[in-house]
C-alpha cells in the first residue's frame, strides 16, 4: 500500500480505461438523485451520484472542493474502481491541485470498508500530501476542460504541500 506501487500502476491504466472522464461542470441533476450523464470520449452514458455529503468529510480529503461526484459501477464494468470528480464553488471541474478529484479503486458502493482501506488508507499514508498522492492516483480531465485554480493558486498549494 505505499505510493510507488508497480501493482497499483498497472491497476491504475485498466481503471482509466474503464472509467468516464469528468464533466467540466457540475452536472447539477445529481444533486438531488443519481442521474445519467453522457461521457464524449466514450460516447457512452455514466450513472453519478452526489459525493458532496458530511460522510465524505470534504474539508479535510478535498479541501477546495465545494462539490464532488462519483461514478457509480455498471455491468459493463471490468473493476470495481469509481471515478471521483470535484468542483470548486463556481460548479467548475478542479482539474488539479489539493481539491482535486481522483479515481477510487474500490467504489464504496461495492465496499466501504474495502474503499477506506485501499482509497483512503493511501492518502494517510502519504500523511496527506496530495502532490504524491496523485502522482499514483492521477486526476481524470479526459474531456480537457480548463485548468481549474489557476496557476497562481496551484503553486501556492504546491508550495505548501512540498512545506507539509
Amino acid at each position: 500500500m505505499n505510493c510507488k506501487s508497480e501493482f497499483l500502476k498497472k491497476y491504475m491504466t485498466k481503471v482509466s480505461n474503464d472509467l468516464p472522464s469528468c464533466p467540466c461542470s457540475y452536472p447539477t441533476e445529481v444533486a438531488y438523485s443519481m442521474a445519467d450523464v453522457p461521457d464524449p470520449s466514450t460516447r457512452r452514458g455514466f450513472r453519478w451520484k452526489d459525493a458532496s455529503g458530511p460522510k465524505e468529510k470534504l474539508e479535510i480529503y478535498k479541501p477546495t472542493a465545494r462539490y464532488c461526484i462519483r461514478s457509480m459501477l455498471t455491468l459493463e464494468s471490468t473493476t470495481l474502481a469509481a471515478q471521483h470528480c470535484c468542483y470548486n464553488d463556481n460548479m467548475k471541474l478542479i482539474t488539479r491541485g489539493k481539491g482535486v478529484g481522483t479515481p477510487n479503486l474500490i467504489s464504496n458502493e461495492f465496499s466501504v470498508d474495502f474503499h477506506y482501506k485501499v482509497d483512503i488508507l493511501p492518502w494517510i499514508i502519504c500523511k496527506g500530501d496530495w502532490s504524491r498522492y496523485n502522482q499514483v492516483r492521477p486526476p481524470n480531465n479526459g474531456q480537457k476542460c480548463p485548468d481549474n485554480p489557476l496557476d497562481e493558486d496551484y503553486l501556492k498549494q504546491v508550495e505548501e504541500a512540498l512545506e507539509f
